[in-house]
């Protein structure tokens, strides 16, 4: 079976679904799907909230505080000509939620690549956490919802606020990032 595990994480690796391996191996949908999980290559499947569960957790929350936690900013050279960015889904990470007092924290770090036509020449990084009032502390799939919903609503526009001040303070055209379509 050593084998055929190798051979399974390799065409895994390849970007081949649990199915299409099992499929071209003759194997059984399990047996692949068994083998990727024990590896950490899957991830189980979170329960989702009912509409209702979350709704009646959205209605316990508040946001007591907002803090900027991280903030780098750096014009590696000065740029010249038209200038670019992007910004990357990737770029863009949640992270919380972390537990403290009566509520817990969550929160998004950002980081933009600046570019020019010689490449890129500087970068600012952003990581702003806020602190949530809660009767109760999300479960890993009320949370999955909550940070693809709700959290980049309440944290992006103090990420534009401070990648538009950083960019003006680097002496670069201020960047105002597009608004948020969620």
């Amino acid at each position: 079976m050593a084998a055929k595990t190798e051979e399974i994480l390799r065409l895994y690796q390849e970007g081949k679904k649990a199915g299409e391996i099992a499929r071209e191996l003759g194997l059984k949908y399990q047996q692949v799907y068994s083998v990727l999980r024990r590896a950490g290559l899957l991830k189980p499947k979170l329960k989702e909230p009912s509409p209702e569960e979350y709704a009646k957790f959205i209605a316990g929350i508040d946001i007591q505080s907002v803090r900027l936690t991280e903030a780098h900013a750096k014009l590696e050279r000065n740029p010249s000509g038209s200038l670019r960015f992007a910004v990357d889904p990737k770029s863009v990470e949640s992270f919380g939620p972390e537990r403290e007092g009566e509520g817990f924290w969550a929160g998004l770090a950002l980081k933009l690549v600046f570019e020019d036509e010689q490449g890129p020449f500087g970068y600012v990084q952003v990581r702003v956490a806020v602190y949530y009032a809660s009767p109760v502390f999300p479960d890993e799939g009320t949370f999955q919802t909550f940070k693809e919903r709700n959290l980049p609503v309440n944290v992006w526009p103090y990420l534009r606020l401070y990648v538009d001040f950083f960019t003006s303070q680097m002496g670069l055209p201020r960047l105002v990032l597009p608004a948020l379509k969620v």
